[in-house]
């Protein structure tokens, strides 16, 4: 009775635990299958007949966080036609496999959490060898292109290359491939790979304002319409105002340095989430330090007012007023900004009329990051794919 109670705690059907053993460190379980009629992979005669028995020690998954050990007692038949010798057949061990197939699932399953490999062997009982053996078969290229197509690049560091490309499904928010550079002539050759009519089915494609994206999607995605993400070109008047910032702080006693050095968070903050008594040293910093530094905040109170809109058609005629009336500025970083929007206003209108953008590509980048980061980086490109594309 004991016996079956292990057998279905190790789910494994047909399988006779002849012993079992819980030391300090591991755990020792003697297995064997009952006797059965096989062919003869030969002559395809039916046999009875044993030769011999050989043992095998197999790794399997831990119980109670201890090494586990099948201590396997493996039957050899003879062919009473050919006499030819072969080894019984199961279910549970791949071909001259010394370890269980639920403990690669198991060594799969670590893998997908932020954890370096030498804490997933450690945990699994195996050496770093056999969980980087297992990455390059996970490190799946994409068979389809989705319908919303996100794509950004960041730094990994890996295959010599500085920065690679990651694909995710804007609808989803899923990843569907990792591009190992983001070199325009490496871009197009892996969309080269997909016919013209998976090609055609794409709808929408989202980027950052990188003029690389733009040509990439108008060349092999003629049916989709391009949207610029919202967090990268809203970023550039956020910008404009902390170099604005820096400026004046620049000229500034080492007194009112120290004051005005606060001010960073409520001038990149937008207004109406500010408490009272946050606005008041707002507008009192507004008024007083620099007239410039004053209107380049409130024309990026302006823009972000104007995308945040719940009106999308009046938010674009907002934005096109905006674009105009900065072009003609007296202050460079605004016109700066005009000039950027302009060369890419088609792709920002688009932004402001669809609910897709690169939001949860940022958060999956970040992720990687904290990868890269636990892991000590990765020198080869399949393993580090491998990872990301596994991770939840």
């Amino acid at each position: 009775m004991q016996n079956n109670f292990i057998t279905n705690l190790l789910d494994l059907k047909g399988v006779k635990v002849t012993k079992f053993r819980n030391r300090k460190n591991r755990i020792r379980i003697h297995i064997e299958l009952p006797i059965k009629e096989h062919s003869c992979p030969c002559c395809h005669t039916k046999t009875l007949k044993v030769h011999d028995y050989r043992f095998q020690l197999i790794k399997d998954i831990p119980i109670y966080y201890k090494d586990t050990f099948l201590y396997y007692r493996k039957r050899r038949y003879v062919c009473p036609k050919c006499n030819k010798r072969f080894y019984e057949k199961n279910t549970f061990l791949p071909k001259r496999a010394r370890k269980t197939n639920r403990l690669t699932a198991f060594i799969i399953e670590q893998l997908k959490h932020k954890q370096s490999m030498t804490d997933v062997a450690r945990i699994s009982n195996v050496s770093t060898t056999t969980v980087s053996k297992l990455l390059p078969c996970l490190s799946v290229s994409a068979s389809y292109i989705p319908e919303v197509l996100c794509i950004d690049e960041f730094r990994g560091n890996t295959g010599n290359y500085k920065y690679q490309v990651s694909l995710i499904d804007g609808k989803l928010g899923k990843p569907i491939d990792i591009i190992k550079c983001r070199y325009k002539s490496y871009l197009f050759s892996y969309f080269n790979k997909f016919s013209l009519e998976e090609r055609k089915k794409v709808k929408f494609v989202v980027m950052d304002l990188w003029e690389p994206y733009r040509d990439l999607a108008k060349t092999y995605f003629p049916n989709a319409n391009i949207v610029a993400d919202r967090f990268h070109y809203s970023r550039y008047i956020v910008q404009a105002v902390d170099t604005i910032r820096k400026q004046v702080q620049s000229k500034l006693t080492s007194e009112e340095r120290k004051y005005f050095k606060h001010s960073r968070k409520l001038l990149l903050s937008r207004y109406i989430n500010l408490s009272d008594e946050q606005k008041e040293e707002l507008e009192y910093i507004l008024i007083n330090y620099s007239e410039e530094l004053r209107r380049v905040y409130n024309e990026k109170e302006e823009l972000l007012n104007i995308l945040h809109s719940d009106e999308k058609y009046h938010a674009i005629d907002r934005l096109n007023n905006w674009i105009k009336s900065n072009l003609e500025s007296n202050y460079e970083v605004l016109q700066q900004c005009s000039k950027t929007y302009s060369n890419w206003i088609k792709e920002i209108r688009n932004s402001l009329l669809v609910p897709y953008s690169n939001g949860v590509m940022e958060g999956y980048n970040n992720k990687i990051k904290v990868l890269k980061r636990v892991a000590f980086g990765f020198r080869n490109f399949q393993n580090f794919k491998a990872r990301i594309l596994l991770m939840n």
